[in-house]
């Protein structure tokens, strides 16, 4: 069972993978350039037939729609904006600054009170 698990999960990423890097267009044009070569070739010789097929001027009704195909998902990338990922609320990191008026800084005696009178010199020695 497990190793039936990893095989699927291992064609699942190539398909992906495939989709994702627009394989599905090259095999879809493939299978039209096939298709042309092989009805050109009815009515004139092979060579002639691959010349039409791959001058650009004979597109086919696949080679139309994989055209369109391309074109609207370029459009699709081209107006989806970049999403930035947010790892920290914004919000919450607001500072506060304190007031630069020094009578409006509240100072609690957590901080301890500054020394009114010079240290002694030299500083006294315990015997």
């Amino acid at each position: 069972m497990l190793k039936t698990l990893l095989h699927f999960s291992r064609w699942l990423a190539v398909v992906t993978l495939f989709l994702a890097i627009g394989g599905h267009w090259a095999l879809l044009q493939t299978v039209a350039w096939a298709s042309m070569i092989v009805d050109y070739s009815r009515t004139a010789a092979l060579t002639v037939a691959v010349e039409k097929t791959f001058d650009g001027q004979h597109p086919c009704a696949i080679c139309n729609v994989i055209q369109k195909g391309k074109q609207s998902e370029k459009k699709r990338e081209a107006v989806q904006p970049i999403k930035k990922i947010e790892l920290f609320d914004q919000r919450i990191a607001e500072f506060v600054y304190p007031a630069t008026n020094p009578s409006l800084v509240v100072t609690s005696g957590f901080f301890g009170e500054a020394r009114k009178e010079a240290p002694l010199v030299p500083p006294p020695r315990v015997a």
